[in-house]
């Protein structure tokens, strides 16, 4: 039998890490793969939550819970790239999955070059590296220069929440004309392009949905006051019931992120035949295909010009809004987890 860990210490949080978790996690514990067991890295809170046929290590006592698996561990996969590749010697196979090297173009100074340095430290130290798109295994082969070590690209997943519960925020109004976007509000994620546009949808509310504990926030919530036309809102952190009833309603979603890995919220939009519109940096146009309508500049005419054209072709049960449904499809968790078994198995084979 050979053990396999996994870090799941994001498990729990509002941010795309988090959702890769909460999906991921339970699917693998309930695998049944021969010859192999799984040991799960966990918020505490979060221990015995996927059964008994795991064990479980709590982030918040690693270092000591750790010790009985000294010697003992075959593959440690370290989910996301800002985890440890923990325990080294005994033959431990290293496994890292790279979401983004978005500090390249977000960070300055000393903090990108201690990024750097990590990431750099990290990618040496795997033996294998999965990336969540393209997009982001082109930048690790030109920055971390990975020669000689295995590299995949394993979409992520999203969940079926057409099949979800929704509820409708209070902060809408019934009958209510809105578009909608959402996010953890950071710079990148370059929000504060949407505001301008609203002069030109008068009968049309936008609202701008996730985690406004970052500082961008300040700066977005001053261009919402002064250009906002009082049809903007910035709602923080809504529930997934929310998120799914807004998707199912919307007008449109909005996406005007300069820096992103993957970009989740596009696939579930089109689950929900919700219209989407796109910027064409990073992933996004890899992720989007042609089911997005796409900006070619953030001036806000051009930009609501390309809304305007969008929602006035685009309907719920048109072969259009079908179409990017079945794309969406393609995306899906037990895909994922498929892939990822198969992974630690060609590994592990490979190492014996």
């Amino acid at each position: 039998m050979k053990n396999v860990i996994v870090d799941f210490s994001k498990l729990g949080a509002m941010c795309g890490f988090g959702e890769i978790c909460r999906n991921f996690a339970p699917r693998l514990a309930s695998a049944n793969v021969p010859g192999i067991h799984f040991i799960f890295i966990v918020p505490k809170k979060f221990v015995g939550t996927f059964g008994d046929n795991i064990d479980y290590v709590s982030t918040e006592n690693k270092n000591a819970e750790l010790k009985k698996w000294r010697g003992k561990i075959d593959l440690w996969h370290a989910t996301d790239q800002q985890l440890s590749l923990g325990m080294r010697g005994g033959g431990i196979i290293s496994l890292l999955t790279i979401h983004d090297l978005n500090y390249l173009k977000e960070k300055k100074g000393v903090h990108r070059i201690k990024h750097i340095f990590r990431t750099k430290w990290l990618a040496a130290r795997a033996d294998y590296i999965t990336c969540i798109s393209n997009y982001v295994r082109d930048d690790v082969v030109e920055h971390l220069n990975p020669k000689g070590k295995g590299l995949q690209v394993i979409y992520n997943g999203i969940q079926d929440i057409e099949r979800q519960a929704q509820r409708k925020p209070a902060f809408i109004a019934d009958g209510e004309k809105f578009f909608f976007t959402i996010g953890q509000i950071r710079e990148k994620k370059n929000f504060h392009t949407l505001v301008p546009i609203m002069k030109y949808f008068p009968d049309m509310k936008l609202y701008i949905c996730g985690d406004s504990h970052f500082s961008y926030s300040k700066d977005l919530r001053k261009v919402i006051e002064t250009g906002g036309c009082g049809r903007v809102e910035l709602t923080g952190i809504i529930t997934d019931e929310e998120k799914n009833w807004m998707f199912a309603n919307a007008c449109a979603f909005l996406f005007p992120s300069r820096l992103e890995g993957f970009g989740i919220p596009v696939l579930e939009a089109m689950r929900m035949r919700c219209k989407v519109f796109s910027s064409r940096y990073s992933s996004l146009p890899e992720v989007c295909s042609e089911h997005a309508s796409y900006w070619d500049d953030y001036n806000p005419e051009s930009m609501a010009e390309v809304v305007a054209d969008g929602i006035s072709h685009w309907h719920r049960d048109s072969p259009e809004a079908q179409a990017a449904y079945d794309y969406s499809r393609k995306f899906n968790y037990d895909e994922y987890t498929r892939q990822y078994i198969a992974l630690y198995t060609k590994l592990l084979a490979e190492r014996k």
